[in-house]
């Protein structure tokens, strides 16, 4: 069995991560810096939620991927918008904090969950596996302070070889 190498997916997909308020860069010395970081999520024999840093996955692992934006300026920054990218070998399990993302299939196109379509003249609920990406609006991130925003997913498939 192939496993996902978690590392090379957060890398492949931070871009999505950055807010559009333009503050970008993801050093200390910048005025916001970004942390994307992934656990395995593990129920124990207690039945409570575990979570374990992970770098690879195989197929039905639960994945939780946090991003924490934090702000080094001594100033509130206002409008921040962050992002969190679904990578493509996994699927949405719709829990997510803070609650009130919103959801895209693109990446770009963002509203609020579930995502509707039309379909036949109806509508109808986007199916989860389509989420690429989720997105929360912070009106404030006060100085010296950070947000957490997180994602659970499951892994539905590994990169064929070489990809």
């Amino acid at each position: 069995m192939r496993l996902i190498n978690l590392a090379s997916c957060i890398a492949a997909t931070a871009i999505g991560i950055l807010p559009v308020t333009g503050y970008a860069n993801t050093t200390a010395k910048e005025p916001l810096s970004i942390e994307l970081v992934s656990y395995k999520v593990i129920t124990n024999i207690k039945g409570e939620a575990e979570y374990q840093p992970a770098t690879q996955a195989k197929p039905d692992d639960i994945i939780e991927y946090r991003a924490t934006y934090t702000n080094n300026t001594g100033k509130p920054i206002k409008g921040l918008v962050a992002t969190l990218p679904i990578p493509p070998e996994t699927q949405f399990l719709a829990k997510s904090s803070p609650a009130q993302a919103q959801a895209s299939t693109d990446g770009v196109n963002f509203a609020a969950m579930p995502l509707k379509r039309k379909v036949g003249g109806q509508t109808v609920n986007v199916p989860l596996q389509e989420y690429r990406a989720l997105r929360w609006t912070v009106a404030e991130l006060p100085a010296g302070k950070s947000v957490v925003v997180t994602a659970q997913t499951r892994v539905s498939s590994v990169p064929a070889a070489g990809k």
